[in-house]
């Protein structure tokens, strides 16, 4: 993917784009909605794909860490942690595996 040209590009403007969906969201049915239908499918390849091949791109990397941190912020308590429902849960923990993943890549963890 990093060979591709325009690739970094395509990728930056579909975080930025994710990220702003995300932002617009701010009740906890229309984020529900929204990370029911992205959480398995969408968001791992995105995410692990972007790292992967540009975990060595500042301005990826950022922007994956800024959709993570739009992802895990609690706006309007539109995350919620009932017994029920367990995406608030599933969210952090995404979140997790993406900065331990990058810390790997990095060589900060062994």
């Amino acid at each position: 993917m990093k060979q591709t040209p325009g690739a970094r590009e395509e990728v930056l403007k579909i975080l930025h784009i994710i990220k702003g969906i995300m932002r617009g969201l701010i009740t906890n049915k229309h984020f529900n909605l929204f990370f029911d239908w992205f959480y398995p499918s969408y968001l791992s390849p995105m995410i692990e794909g972007a790292l992967n091949a540009f975990y060595d791109d500042d301005q990826v990397v950022h922007a994956c860490v800024k959709l993570l941190a739009e992802m895990v912020q609690n706006r309007n308590n539109r995350i919620r942690f009932d017994t029920w429902n367990i995406n608030g849960l599933v969210v952090f923990k995404e979140a997790a595996k993406y900065v331990v993943k990058l810390l790997q890549l990095w060589d900060c963890m062994k």
